[in-house]
């Protein structure tokens, strides 16, 4: 197997990178979120990729056959902790990436960071944007990380574990246990 890029927002494993996305849309519906993204190699436009919101399947719309197939390997190709994917999870994987980047991106320009909780099984439970610059989040004698640890508690009581994006990773938010 050749080697894999981890991506760094949902850990996917890819065989490259040199699929973007542009033009992400979404809209909220009645039974879920739709979204659309299109998918570019470099300038060229390789298909679509789709979810109407209505609790199905996301899909890819492919420019070419011959898009189809890339796709199609790209996607067998792809590892979750040593694990493939259907190709759906993939697409999914790749939507989740893109809009974690933008937001990324949004903080990074106002100076907060993203911070991001998940359960005790691991699943995502929710990502946050707080006004506080990376640097802080990295400080355990912060004053601010009592309130914050609190207002997490009281917003997201299920959360087990918070992570904050460095500007390059992932890393543990070590907050002090929340008090009344």
């Amino acid at each position: 197997m050749t080697d894999l890029t981890k991506l760094p927002h949902t850990g996917l494993h890819v065989p490259h990178d040199r699929y973007t996305l542009a033009d992400f849309q979404q809209m909220t519906t009645r039974c879920g979120i739709a979204y659309n993204a299109t998918v570019h190699e470099g300038e060229r436009c390789v298909g679509v990729i789709e979810n109407q919101g209505n609790g199905g399947g996301t899909w890819f719309f492919p420019a070419t056959a011959a898009d189809h197939r890339a796709v199609h390997e790209f996607a067998a190709a792809c590892r979750m902790d040593g694990e493939p994917l259907a190709e759906e999870e993939v697409l999914d994987h790749l939507i989740t990436e893109h809009e974690t980047a933008q937001e990324v991106a949004k903080c990074a320009r106002r100076r907060a960071s993203l911070i991001r909780g998940f359960e005790e099984d691991g699943l995502p439970a929710v990502t946050i944007a707080i006004g506080a610059p990376p640097l802080w989040l990295d400080r355990a004698d912060s004053p601010f990380l009592p309130r914050l640890a609190r207002d997490l508690k009281a917003s997201d009581p299920d959360v087990a574990v918070w992570e904050f994006w460095t500007g390059d990773q992932w890393k543990p938010l070590n907050l002090p246990a929340a008090t009344n």
